[in-house]
């Protein structure tokens, strides 16, 4: 059973009303609806979906009196996926301010929950004297915000004063306030208004990145919203515009996916199951529509590099059906678009539909498939299906069928016996089945150039935090929050499935003339070790947020909770090595992979990436001794040595490798922690002084 819950988001279902063009999803070849519209009779109450902070925009076109919502939220609703906005379009203002020329916050017995804690919490800060008047600035409201200001930079604001003619004013003096779940906000008006449900990636910002749907004041601000690619020529960036479909939900599977375990609470109570459907969804367009997103190689949406097409020169990229034995040759596609979208009416009495998949498969070691959202009929293990179980059992000398296992994602269903239609979810799968090759410059012919446990995991190289400061003066930990799917190693063997957000962590060693320092590590967010043997247990996951902290309060980066660094020192050629492995306190076995480089030597790959002009760059890594073997060096620690380089898409969507200028060697003697020698000297320094550190290590000299 999952724990799931939320609030919906006016008082009863009934209330509202859609028509299929307004509706969230496909419009055409063209748009795609992130807004789902619908029609409201009179006015109506909105609530607060979950606990969030809030931020209130005056709404494009009717600024006088309809506003805007963003609830950014502070718990999330939904196990495993996280939620970045709620925008709610189309309340009314006077609900919320006064129509003065410098607008203030309405106050009175009738207001909303909203509107009363504010005031409360306004009135609290003036026990002693006189309250002044509230201003609606203060909580945000018509700050002068530009419509390409993102809205991380009013969440994540830093305020600073400035002195003019010798009065001292803040900037972004305004604080956005917090709300509980359930909690009334404000009224819809009458007429066409609408939600949007947006997912949460990380907390950073890449304009660089074609892929991500720009979430700024203009977007917030509008009545509805779409993607239209009707004026991009170019097949490359149409592709990249059609990714920006993966932040974004409809609010009618939002809360159709509560009805597998979960609830939902009204003012009338809390619903589970169908009552979810019957009383919530009901006058919703899309209330049966199930939506499949399957995300695949480098962060992509499936077969976006088209290696996963069947035949040589056939459209179709997968099977599907609502059965094993009824499976038909399908284009991951709605009209274009990279999503699935099922609501057939299925003839049976069960509770459940089926949605039955067959993906191409090559047997490779990284072949792994992942339901981060949805409902697997049978797995490895909770939501994981190794290569083991994905391979079709066949005799000897026989030849390996070039599709997996059927795979069957579960549906809550409603109607009678014989015609039952699917509740509206959706479905947020991995699958990563075949390998894939990129363009090779003639120095990079050597080496790994194809799909590994480490490479390709790697990505947003150049993104920043949303925290707004200096890197000289803070150092900064980056979550990427999109999962990626990768296959540790257990005994020099690649075995087991990791789900994996990445990290980029930047900090300064207090050691070693504060030589700065860049981290990429994997971390594991679910894990399957069936592979390994049932001595081993899961380790825990605990994965990281983003965060700044002031660079004189210490080194950032350093072995978690659960792990310990261990140095075995090493010679290669000239070097003396300290070489850097990561042990578990428990035993259960690390559940991190990283990669440190000095920033210098980080600085070098963000210059290769400029040069190259390429888009989605990843890091690589090219096994210099060969054939996965290992070096030995002379004190008897085995050791690999790999060359980064980068991987990424050309101007017309080709996979290519791109050297770097002055080879940036790494090292590994265990193969979760890679090193450059100056980085892992950083290391070593930094645990001169271990019990101010408050971590833990050991030193085996050889």
């Amino acid at each position: 059973m999952s724990n799931d819950n939320s609030y919906f988001f006016v008082a009863k279902g009934e209330l509202i009303s859609q028509r299929k063009e307004q509706a969230f999803g496909v419009v055409d070849e063209n748009r795609f609806q992130v807004t789902a519209s619908f029609d409201v009779s009179s006015p109506s109450m909105a609530y607060a979906i979950c606990k969030g902070v809030v931020f209130i925009l005056p709404q494009q076109g009717a600024e006088s009196d309809t506003v805007n919502l963003i609830l950014k939220p502070y718990t999330q609703p939904i196990a495993g996926v996280k939620i970045k906005y709620f925008v709610y379009r189309g309340l009314q203002r006077s609900e919320f301010f006064t129509q003065d020329s410098t607008p203030l916050v309405i106050e009175g017995p009738d207001t909303s929950d909203f509107i009363q804690t504010i005031q409360k919490s306004f009135t609290s800060l003036y026990k002693q004297g006189e309250t002044p008047e509230f201003k609606a600035e203060y909580i945000g409201y018509n700050a002068g915000f530009q419509m390409d200001t993102l809205l991380s930079s009013v969440f994540f604001k830093t305020s600073s004063l400035v002195s003019d003619a010798g009065i001292t004013t803040e900037n972004d003096a305004y604080e956005l306030p917090m709300i509980d779940m359930g909690k009334s906000l404000g009224q819809f008006k009458s007429g066409e208004c609408g939600i949007d449900v947006v997912l949460d990636y990380g907390d950073f910002e890449n304009p660089q990145d074609e892929s991500l749907f720009r979430l700024d004041i203009a977007y917030a601000s509008a009545k509805k919203v779409e993607i239209n690619i009707a004026t991009i020529s170019d097949a490359y960036q149409k592709k990249l515009k059609k990714e920006q479909i993966f932040q974004f939900l409809d609010i009618a599977a939002f809360y159709g996916y509560h009805a597998n375990g979960g609830t939902v609470d009204t003012v009338l109570g809390k619903l589970n199951g169908a009552n979810i459907y019957n009383n919530l969804l009901q006058n919703l367009s899309t209330k049966n529509n199930v939506y499949l997103y399957i995300q695949s190689d480098r962060g992509r949406s499936y077969n976006f590099y088209n290696n996963y097409n069947v035949g040589e020169s056939t459209v179709f990229s997968l099977l599907k059906g609502s059965t094993d034995t009824a499976l038909v040759e399908s284009n991951y596609a709605e009209n274009g678009w990279p999503i699935l979208i099922d609501s057939q009416i299925q003839n049976h009495d069960a509770n459940e539909n089926k949605l039955v998949l067959q993906f191409p498969i090559d047997y490779n070691k990284n072949v792994a498939f992942y339901a981060q959202a949805g409902n697997l009929l049978s797995s490895t293990k909770e939501g994981f299906i190794s290569l083991e179980d994905l391979s079709i059992p066949v005799a000897v000398n026989e030849i390996l069928p070039s599709y997996c296992k059927p795979i069957t994602l579960l549906h809550t269903n409603i109607g009678n016996n014989g015609a039952k239609s699917p509740i509206a979810t959706f479905d947020l799968v991995l699958y990563r089945g075949k390998t894939y090759t990129y363009q090779v410059e003639d120095d990079l012919a050597f080496g790994n150039a194809t799909i590994g446990n480490v490479n390709d995991i790697f990505d947003q190289i150049n993104a920043a935090s949303v925290f707004k400061s200096s890197e000289e003066t803070h150092n900064s930990l980056l979550a990427i929050q999109k999962l990626k799917l990768m296959s540790p190693y257990y005994d020099k063997e690649q075995r087991g499935i990791w789900a994996v957000q990445t990290v980029i962590t930047r900090d300064t060693s207090r050691y070693m003339g504060d030589l700065h320092r860049v981290t990429y590590v994997a971390e594991a967010v679910d894990a399957l070790y069936s592979a390994v043997g049932s001595e081993r247990t899961l380790p825990d996951t605990r994965t990281s947020s983003s965060s700044l902290l002031p660079s004189n309060s210490g080194d950032f980066f350093h072995a978690d909770s659960g792990s310990y660094f261990d140095f075995s020192y090493f010679s290669d050629n000239q070097l003396n090595i300290p070489g850097i492995s990561l042990v578990s306190i428990d035993g259960k076995g690390v559940n991190r992979i990283q990669i440190g480089l000095t920033k210098t030597e980080n600085d070098r790959l963000i210059a290769a990436m400029g040069i190259a002009a390429l888009h989605n760059v990843q890091l690589i890594l090219l096994d210099l001794h060969g054939a996965g073997n290992q070096f030995l060096s002379i004190e008897n620690v085995q050791y690999k040595k790999f060359r980064l380089a980068l991987s990424g898409e050309t101007a017309d969507g080709q996979l290519k490798l791109q050297s770097i200028d002055e080879d940036i060697v790494v090292y590994t003697i265990d193969q979760y922690c890679y090193f450059s020698f100056q980085y892992a000297s950083s290391i070593q320094d930094l645990f001169k002084d271990v019990q101010s550190n408050n971590s833990f290590v050991t030193f085996n000299m050889n």
